[in-house]
């Protein structure tokens, strides 16, 4: 049920350029507060939310721990950065008002409390302040809602880590941002230059006033009297057409074929249990020069590659488990897309998905490869993305209290998709905060539902970043998940000529025999039959029996003696 994380560093983002340029996030984009009412994707995520499954997306930055400009405050000052530049986005001092009855979507507006120190927290890791602990600690945060009675984000530094690095861990709710539209969003936290970015102060933060029951569902009546006028005012132009127009687009636009095959049910497994409360987080990197160097030789994309490797890595899972793994198995994975154009930077989810039966049977990682490259190739000509679109404009349409009641129904028994994995492009030149530089930045997406485990791959500054998400109960053994991205890097690495094969390690030595076993083999014409155990046992005893009367050498008699 996820998309792309709010990842600070998509190069495909318009807009994505760090704070002190000229393009900054500014009021003039969120419009009047009035026309600030959530999507219905947004609401979506709202609806689809509870206690122990949170739906905010999250980042894990780790930074050295020592700025590479005296005088700068380093990641321990980001604080004030944050309070600096937080007039650049005004969506962080909002929270959601709800319509009273669900008659409408919830709408965007100013906290009167807002309070800066409540979402800016500083933790310290116990010790010794390794990985382990690290991720011990953000799985933690992970798992906790946010509270909707205040702007949906938070912010942690966390000390402590070790080899003289700091990290911090950000949440924001996929109801605020997608990972586009979230560029802005991060990039004001950060400086391509160590020397950091002057930035002009804001005016000081006057809330508007809340909206009052009355003045929520006025501007529901109004929009919705609104919206049939419109309607209306298409039918009598062409009484006619418009009918037909309206199927035939929604017929060629959803192509029923691909959205019919989307909604096949998909095999079940281990990646599919019942989503608890707690969290368990994994991290791999690999670089993007080795990924790269794979798609050139094997002439496939980035996007093919990682994907390829997240196949291998989910059959290595499976065999771990014991699972049967047939030759043909494939699961279904869900890779969201964004659909928002170069003139769209208002905040908000603008995403639909493409849905790929990944081969996760037992074959060489080139097969995978080739199966990968032509259903990703096949999808993106029949447009699938498009027809899941479609089907989320579709459903758009309908009242919000229906939404409302969605979101309350069971998806744990959801058959369609067997894993989300996004993959988000990135910034390659380093970035600064308060001058220290950022060393990697891992994406961590939601799980829900029975989509318990959940990849997300984020490219920066030459390295690829794996944040692997999973339920807490049910993945003890999440690293092996890991550890199966790396190794499916290698052997696509092997498969392009750019490793040497692996050894096949020698076949083990013929087990011994139990002693008085007698092992027969077949007979050669003529040849005298083999003794019987009987016959040996007493040959060998006689043997005994002659070495004993016989007179013993004297020690030292040998030729060294």
């Amino acid at each position: 049920m996820s998309t792309s994380p709010g990842t600070p560093f998509a190069a495909s983002s318009p807009g994505g350029t760090c704070a002190g340029s000229d393009r900054r996030v500014g009021r003039s984009r969120l419009g009047n507060l009035k026309t600030q009412r959530l999507t219905a994707l947004d609401a979506t995520f709202l609806n689809f939310e509870s206690a122990q499954q949170p739906l905010h997306v999250g980042s894990l930055y780790i930074y050295e721990d020592q700025p590479e400009t005296a005088g700068r405050p380093g990641v321990r000052g980001l604080f004030k950065t944050v309070e600096d530049r937080l007039h650049l986005v005004p969506r962080y001092r909002q929270r959601i008002q709800e319509v009273p009855l669900a008659l409408g979507h919830p709408v965007w507006v100013d906290d009167p409390d807002f309070d800066l120190s409540y979402h800016l927290r500083r933790l310290a890791l116990p010790s010794p302040g390794g990985m382990n602990e690290l991720l011990e600690v953000v799985a933690r945060l992970h798992s906790r809602p946010l509270d909707r009675s205040r702007p949906l984000w938070e912010m942690y530094i966390l000390e402590g880590l070790s080899e003289g690095r700091v990290a911090i861990y950000s949440k924001i709710h996929h109801a605020m941002v997608d990972g586009i539209a979230a560029v802005d969003l991060a990039l004001i936290l950060h400086d391509f230059d160590p020397q950091g970015a002057t930035v002009e102060p804001g005016e000081p933060f006057r809330p508007r006033r809340l909206r009052s029951t009355q003045e929520l569902v006025g501007d529901v009546a109004r929009e919705a009297a609104g919206a049939a006028l419109g309607a209306a005012g298409r039918l009598l132009q062409s009484p006619t057409q418009a009918p037909r127009e309206l199927a035939s687009r929604a017929m060629k636009a959803t192509h029923l074929r691909e959205l019919f095959n989307m909604l096949r049910p998909v095999p079940s497994g281990p990646l599919n249990i019942k989503v608890g409360s707690g969290r368990r987080i994994e991290l791999a990197s690999v670089s993007l020069a080795r990924v790269k160097t794979i798609k050139n030789a094997l002439g496939a994309t980035v996007n093919d590659v990682v994907l390829t490797a997240v196949g291998d890595a989910i059959q290595a899972f499976l065999v771990h488990r014991g699972e049967d793994v047939p030759d043909d198995l494939t699961y279904r994975i869900m890779v969201p897309v964004s659909v928002r154009n170069d003139s769209d930077k208002a905040p908000g989810n603008k995403v639909s998905a493409m849905f790929i039966d990944m081969p996760v049977g037992r074959m060489p990682a080139r097969r995978r490869m080739q199966i990968v490259m032509h259903d990703m190739g096949g999808l993106k000509d029949n447009r699938q993305a498009g027809a899941a679109g479609q089907l989320v404009g579709l459903t758009s349409m309908a009242p919000a209290s229906l939404h409302a009641l969605a979101g309350h129904a069971a998806l744990s028994s959801q058959r369609f998709v067997n894993m989300v994995f996004s993959n988000v492009p990135g910034i390659q030149e380093p970035v600064y905060a308060g001058g220290a530089r950022l060393l990697e930045a891992y994406p961590l997406l939601p799980v829900v539902a029975n989509l318990s485990v959940v990849i997300c791959v984020a490219s920066y500054n030459g390295g690829m970043y794996f944040g692997v998400v999973g339920d807490y109960a049910g993945f003890p053994d999440l690293n092996v998940i890991t550890k199966g991205i790396e190794d499916g890097i290698e052997s696509l690495e092997r498969a392009a000529g750019l490793r040497p094969p692996k050894r096949v390690a020698r076949a083990a030595a013929r087990p011994v025999q139990p002693r008085h076993t007698v092992v027969h083999k077949a007979r050669k014409p003529g040849a005298p039959a083999a003794s019987s155990l009987a016959s040996v046992r007493d040959a060998a005893r006689a043997a005994a029996a002659t070495a004993a009367a016989a007179p013993r050498r004297p020690v030292g008699s040998g030729p060294l003696g």
